[in-house]
């Protein structure tokens, strides 16, 4: 067997078609990559990176569409055309150091190598499968053998920040946004703008929305920050990471197994902030774990937390960038498309709904092994527990109907150890309705919403409610709230201690608010004053009406909220906490 042949299959086991089971391109490649002179040690070690990343749900390739990469819910073209691909080598001269950002399919790479014969390139790029599948497709054996080529994932572009100075950078037009955490140090170095020496680490686990502002306020903190994708690299990636940047800690929205053993392994303090709904299990400490905080937006969270083996455990609502939601004057053209008199932005939840309601009812067959219950009967009887929540969307009855429903299954599932749990999969179909229900409600108030697809053939149904569209979570959003008169927040019916993020959001844009009433609202706002909230449909609908044709008050409602945010509620008070010694 081949080196490249042990390196895939370190098991031994042969593929039957092809020695190393690798396509012929990306074989060739990874043994020039073996004979190029970074030497052998760094060569295996950089080709096992390769060769771990075979899983790439995240990017389609194949049938009508061009190919699409998944970013934070959103498919993104990412094919370079060639008119982009004269642009960006524009500037770039033959016998230049080039440094290129994000690998894509390789068209660059290729580009540079076929049209200025002496240029010496090193390509970078966040994500390994697009490096492996870059390999798959494009010939760079005899660059990488001459070491005209060098190929840089992850971490590794921290060796590179302090060289940019000297090289011609050459950016991928769809990733240098993707990428914007990374595109930040990049900058700075070809500016000559923050050395990598002295510089204080801190890993940043990907996911969830509020990622992007808390990076912006540990940098506001004095921090430099690495993003870590824990969703998408395999865990001896984020180990990579970790070790490599030395970081004082690490930080990630919500939990991760491997990156908490990576943090234990490494001696490296690991704060987990507890924001995004989910439908898995409370996870389960680690005995030995040291140095590890949890902070949950669900104070109830806390002592389950606690009792699942984590010792040190708080409560931590969401914050607010108040640099990037901020009161804004809107143009006449902005006026036009998102001047609203009541507007809701939020996902109608219907594809989590139907996926869950599968898997709940997959499930429970794959229990009723013996088959005494028919899977028509087993849907009859948990749509007969959706109805009986529909009568009173105010009061939470859900848990309780399918523990007394289902019970036995719950905890069969349960000692079976799968990873979710059912009852959260039926609680997110029943937040699905409640929130269909409820925005359908204010279609007479000509309610303009902002979301999934779903809610244009929702829309169709409801005379007066208006489907705009999807609001990108940047820019657009904040103009969405501020051309609001009213906007409404239709917050999950099984997180009532929560305050979701959209709160903070509006807010922030001296948007006035009428929000679903807690006592987590009520602990960190003062409701009326600052914000206005309702108990049930009927009230939602009176206050909908009464401000609508009390705009002042609204105003004035709006201006105390504004205030209470910027004084209490930023992302940069959260990340202080955040940041706090363990």
């Amino acid at each position: 067997m081949s080196h490249i042949a042990m390196l895939a299959n370190p098991t031994g086991r042969r593929d039957s078609h092809h020695h190393s089971g690798l396509e012929p391109i990306l074989e060739n490649n990874l043994c020039s990559l073996l004979a190029s002179p970074n030497g052998p040690e760094k060569s295996e070690e950089m080709i096992r990176r390769i060769l771990r990343a075979d899983q790439g749900d995240h990017v389609i390739i194949g049938g009508p569409n061009p190919p699409l990469y998944r970013n934070q819910n959103a498919l993104r073209e990412f094919v370079v055309a060639r008119e982009q691909l004269l642009e960006q080598m524009g500037d770039v001269r033959d016998g230049d150091s080039v440094f290129v950002f994000g690998i894509s399919l390789g068209e660059q790479v290729a580009h540079v190598l076929r049209t200025r014969p002496n240029a010496r390139i090193t390509v970078w790029d966040r994500d390994p499968y697009l490096v492996r599948l870059a390999l798959t497709r494009q010939d760079y054996g005899s660059s990488l053998r001459s070491g005209r080529l060098t190929i840089a994932m992850g971490a590794d572009l921290i060796d590179y920040l302090p060289r940019l100075e000297r090289c011609r950078v050459v950016l991928h037009p769809a990733f240098r946004r993707i990428y914007a955490d990374e595109m930040r140090l990049v900058s700075e170095s070809v500016a000559g703008i923050s050395p990598s020496e002295g510089r204080k680490w801190i890993g940043l686990g990907m996911g969830g929305v509020v990622v992007t502002d808390i990076a912006e306020s540990l940098r506001s903190e004095g921090y430099s920050v690495f993003p870590l994708e824990i969703r998408r690299w395999e865990p001896e990636e984020t180990r990579y990471a970790i070790q490599k940047l030395h970081m004082e800690r690490v930080i990630t929205v919500n939990f991760d197994q491997e990156v908490a053993l990576a943090c234990q392994d490494e001696g490296v303090p690991l704060v987990i902030w507890d924001v995004d709904p989910k439908t898995d299990r409370t996870p389960i400490s680690s005995p030995s774990a040291k140095n590890v905080r949890v902070l949950t937006l669900r104070e109830a969270n806390v002592e389950t937390l606690k009792e699942s083996g984590f010792t040190d455990v708080g409560h931590l609502p969401v914050g607010v960038d108040v640099e990037k939601r901020r009161p804004m004057q809107l143009e006449p053209a902005e006026i036009e498309r998102y001047a609203a008199p009541v507007s809701f932005v939020g996902s109608s939840l219907i594809h989590r709904a139907r996926r869950f309601k599968r898997l709940f009812l997959q499930l429970y067959a794959s229990f009723d092994c013996a088959g005494t219950v028919t899977f028509e009967e087993t849907e009859e009887r948990l749509e007969s527990l959706l109805a009986a929540e529909r009568v009173d969307y105010s009061t939470y009855v859900t848990d309780e109907l399918v523990e007394e429903s289902f019970g036995e299954f719950l905890r069969a599932a349960q000692r079976c150890g799968t990873p979710d749990d059912p009852q959260k999969w039926v609680a997110e179909i029943v937040a699905s309705h409640k929130r269909i229900a409820y925005v359908s409600a204010l279609a007479d108030e000509n309610i303009h919403v902002w979301g999934d697809s779903e809610w244009k053939r929702i829309a169709t149904k409801n005379r007066g409610m208006r489907y705009m569209g999807a609001a990108s979570f940047g820019h657009e959003m904040t103009l969405v709230y501020n051309g609001a008169g009213i906007n409404v927040d239709v917050n999950r019916i099984y997180q009532p201690d929560v305050v979701p993020l959209r709160v903070f959001d509006v807010l922030a844009c001296g948007g006035f608010l009428i929000a679903e009433h807690s006592d987590a609202l009520d602990q960190l706002f003062s409701v009326g004053e600052e914000l206005e909230s309702y108990r049930s449909l009927e009230e939602l609908e009176q206050k909908v009406a009464h401000y609508r044709a009390h705009p002042d008050e609204a105003r004035a409602i709006a201006e105390r909220g504004l205030r209470a945010v910027r004084e209490r509620h930023t992302m940069r008070q959260r990340v202080k906490q955040l940041l706090a010694p363990l």
